[in-house]
C-alpha cells in the first residue's frame, strides 16, 4: 500500500477541482503503487472529519497539505517527497 492521498472536490467540480483531478492522474501514472489516491466529490463525512470548508483540497497521510487551489505538479511532487516517497 502506497502513500495515502485524499482529494476533495466540489460536485460538480469547479475548474480548480477538474485541474486537481487531472494532476492526480499524472501523479498516479508517475508514482504508480507508491501512492494510493482516493477522490471524494461533494460534501462528505470524510470532508467533515478534516473540517474542510473549501475545495479543492489535498490531504497527504492525514495532513491537510493543499487547500483552495490546484498546486503545480512540482509543488505536488515536493509534498509527496516531504511525506517520504522518492
Amino acid at each position: 500500500m502506497g502513500l495515502k492521498i485524499e482529494v476533495f472536490t466540489s460536485l460538480p467540480s469547479c475548474s480548480g477541482g477538474r485541474m486537481v483531478l487531472r494532476l492526480m492522474d499524472q501523479i498516479k501514472k508517475e508514482y504508480g503503487d507508491k501512492v494510493e489516491i482516493e477522490v471524494f466529490k461533494g460534501p462528505t463525512d470524510k470532508a467533515k472529519e478534516y473540517c474542510l470548508k473549501v475545495s479543492p483540497a489535498i490531504i497527504i497521510d492525514k495532513d491537510v497539505r493543499i487547500i483552495g487551489v490546484c498546486p503545480s505538479k512540482q509543488t505536488m511532487k515536493n509534498a509527496i517527497r516531504e511525506a517520504g516517497v522518492v
